[in-house]
This record gives structure tokens, sequence and C-alpha cells, in this order.
């Protein structure tokens, strides 16, 4: 860029660092580089996302029926908590896009900073407050770190806000009893550990040593340890706990 030559005896502006329209133009090419070089680092993290994705909608939805999961589960347990949660792939997945799109928002907004920086370098005798913002403008340009941990946050923020969404929705289903039913045998009981309200339970979900279900009828949850367990026996229903009351005849 060719900088105008002062006529006044001013000192000419100093050059100031191009700056990149699109932050992924910049990154892709070497991180293709990286992923062919490496497949295996491409593998591993995107199995990382989705562990990450995993532990956080188990955190979310189990504590939200008073239940410790991240303390009751094992190593293994959260090596496969993303695997076990169709909805962490789709976010893995929906992450590229969203990138995408905030790549373009960020260039958008470089051009017209761009524009600003030259129409304010161009002023004969600028106020005070257009040098202050020339000034913090060309700082920002100067601050490479930003954009890169512009994208961190995007991706996290977006990340939990999936994860949390879906799961506060499964546990209003679960609430309203449209979920899987079960039936339970501790070990010993010949009549089955049942509700005390119903025949069976609404099942939540499991880790290595213990088996989560809850009491629809009651509001309470039970951790049921594994080795207790004589067999969890699926019940067959024609539709779920909470339509079957919804569509029930009011007396």
């Amino acid at each position: 860029m060719t900088l105008p030559v002062p006529t006044d005896g001013a000192r000419p502006p100093s050059p100031r660092p191009a700056a990149s329209e699109m932050a992924l133009q910049d990154m892709l090419p070497h991180v293709l580089r990286l992923f062919r070089r490496e497949p295996a680092l491409a593998i591993t993290l995107g199995y990382l996302l989705l562990v990450m994705a995993g532990i956080f909608y188990n955190a979310r939805f189990f504590g939200q029926f008073g239940i410790p999961v991240l303390t009751l589960s094992q190593i293994s347990d959260f090596l496969i908590a993303g695997i076990q949660q169709p909805i962490a792939i789709l976010l893995v997945l929906s992450t590229l896009p969203l990138c995408w799109l905030f790549d373009l928002a960020n260039r958008r907004y470089v051009r017209r900073r761009v524009r600003t920086i030259e129409r304010l370098r161009a002023m004969a005798a600028p106020a005070g407050w257009q040098r202050l913002h020339l000034w913090r403008l060309e700082w920002r340009d100067r601050q490479v770190w930003i954009m890169p941990l512009s994208y961190l946050a995007v991706v996290v923020l977006y990340g939990w806000a999936f994860v949390a969404l879906y799961a506060d929705y499964r546990v209003h289903r679960v609430r309203e009893g449209d979920a899987a039913q079960v039936r339970v045998w501790l070990g010993g009981g010949e009549a089955g550990f049942k509700p005390e309200q119903a025949q069976a339970w609404t099942y939540l979900g499991a880790v290595a040593n213990y088996v989560f279900v809850y009491d629809h009828a009651a509001g309470r949850s039970v951790i049921l340890p594994v080795e207790n367990i004589e067999r969890i026996e699926p019940v067959k229903s024609a539709q779920p706990v909470g339509l079957a009351a919804r569509l029930a005849p009011k007396p």
C-alpha cells in the first residue's frame, strides 16, 4: 500500500500489518497439511470433541435428576460418553459450518475496519475522539491472537448451548413420561422392585456400575448398583406414559 506523502512536514503514518479478511483461509491450509501428515491427530481431536460433548450432556441431564453421574462414573464411562449420544456426533459435524459462517462475518468486519482506518488517516485535522478511534483500530490489527481465541470461544459456547438445550429437552420428555419404561428385579426379589404408584420405572441410563431409574409418579430418582440387579425387562407400551395420561378421559 502506497502511503500519501505529507506536504506540511508531518511524519507519514506508519504502515500497519495487512489484516486477514478470513482467518480460516490462513489456518485451513496449515491444518489440512498437518492432518495429512498426522491423520491420527484428526481422529483423536474429533474423538475428544465427542467425549467432551458426551460428558457435558451426562452432567447436565443426570444432574437435573439429582444424580452425581460424574462421581459414579469410571474412566471407561467417560471414553464412551459421546458415542452413546448421537447428538454429540451432530454437534461435531456442525462445528465447521459454524466456523465458516463466523469467518464470513469476520470478513465483513475486517473490510469495514480497513475502510474506517483509511478514512480516518485521510483526514487533515481529525478530532480527538477520531484519533483515539484510529489508535484503537490499529492496535486491534496488531493483536493477531484475538481471532483464534474468538474462534475457540465461539466453538465452546456453541457446544455448551447445543448440548444444554438438547439435555433440557430430554429432561422435559422424561418428566412428561415420554421415555422408555422398564421393570427391575433385584437379587432375591421375586415380585420385582416397583415404584410407589406404578408398575414400571422410567429408564434414565447407566454407567459401568450403576443403573439410573426414575419414578415418574413420585418424582424421585433411584440409583441401583449393578451387582444387586437380577434382571431388567423393557415394558412394551403402545404409547408413552405421558401421552396416555394426557389422552385419558377426565372424570
